[in-house]
């Protein structure tokens, strides 16, 4: 169960107005973070940001990476989340379900598919890796970094993702 951030309230309500133009409410994971420390939170944005503005990876694989953790981890916030969120993006509900059951099913081309099965790969079943999975990745044109990027947001959300699920009142 989280407390209010009373000490911090005037530079979390600043900050939430920016999520809400983001995003136009505030997610509950932001609120979680808040209500620790808007530090926190703040840092969330900015790798939200980063995310967001990936020179090489279109943002909304990450939108279909998030969703298909939550439904994996059953983080009913987030499901709801990025299920409006994707829909509203003009994504079809049929596209969300075959993401959902199958991340080499999400709706980019063949190079994009290769890097989000890698990721959800590297969170779920590190110890199977390869370098030739790396390898892979990058005679396709992905750099270390991209790669880098996807796997920490798809760890992040699975991190996140459970730590907010202890805090859940029960």
């Amino acid at each position: 169960m989280t407390q209010e951030n009373k000490a911090q309230k005037e530079r979390l309500d600043k900050i939430f107005r920016r999520v809400k133009i983001l995003y136009g409410d505030v997610p509950p994971q932001m609120k979680f973070l808040g209500s620790i420390e808007a530090d926190y939170l703040e840092d969330f944005l900015k790798t939200v940001m980063r995310v967001v503005k990936h020179p090489n990876i279109n943002p909304d694989l990450f939108g279909f990476i998030r969703l298909n953790i939550a439904f994996r981890e059953d983080y009913a916030y987030c499901k709801m989340w990025n299920t409006k969120f994707l829909l509203a993006k003009e994504y079809t509900q049929e596209q969300l379900d075959r993401a959902i059951a199958d991340i080499a099913d999400v709706p980019f081309d063949d190079k994009h598919k290769a890097l989000a099965i890698h990721a959800i790969k590297a969170i779920y079943e590190s110890k199977k890796v390869t370098q030739n999975n790396f390898e892979q990745l990058y005679k396709m044109g992905w750099s270390q970094k991209d790669v880098f990027d996807v796997i920490e947001h798809a760890g992040m959300i699975l991190r996140n993702g459970r730590i907010l699920t202890a805090y859940m009142v029960k």
